[in-house]
């Protein structure tokens, strides 16, 4: 059985523990693609979002997107389409692409969708210190989606 399956009874911190390491390993790409949105940004952007989008079934199935905010959100997000996804869990031939830790709905007595977004928070803080900040210093924001996580709104300090 895939290491990946057998989370039933699973301790939070084991899982946090094992989630980190796996979004650690995306760092060097994630890092990539901030460069990328950073040239790409547009003049009319006035800060950024950076939501963690969870799957409803509390699965441990996630993507982790950039977000403009200003006038015109549409041509905003439109112009960094290509470079607003730090991460994203998805099958990919009938296999999970990152391999993450997943759930039944029954299988752990903590909310899994919370803990997404705490360990996402603390990677992307680690992340966006890596990066920099963009290069017209516009303030960055990470929040989960529906109020998932502990924290709304945790600002990224570079």
């Amino acid at each position: 059985m895939d290491r990946f399956r057998r989370l039933a009874g699973m301790d939070q911190t084991i899982y946090e523990a094992e989630l980190l390491a796996i979004l650690r390993q995306h760092s060097d790409a994630a890092l990539a693609t901030l460069r990328a949105f950073d040239r790409a940004l547009p003049e009319k952007a006035r800060d950024i979002s950076i939501m963690v989008h969870l799957s409803q079934d509390s699965d441990g199935i996630f993507s982790v997107m950039i977000h403009l905010n200003g006038p015109d959100l549409y041509v905003l997000n439109k112009a960094i389409q290509d470079c607003r996804t730090l991460f994203d869990v998805r099958y990919v031939g009938g296999q999970l692409t990152p391999k993450v830790p997943t759930f039944g709905q029954d299988d752990v007595a903590f909310e899994v969708n919370d803990v997404i977004v705490d360990t996402c928070v603390i990677w992307l803080q680690e992340l966006w210190r890596s990066f920099g900040g963009t290069t017209r210093g516009l303030p960055a924001f990470v929040s989960g989606e529906d109020g998932y996580g502990s924290k709304a709104g945790v600002r990224l300090i570079a």
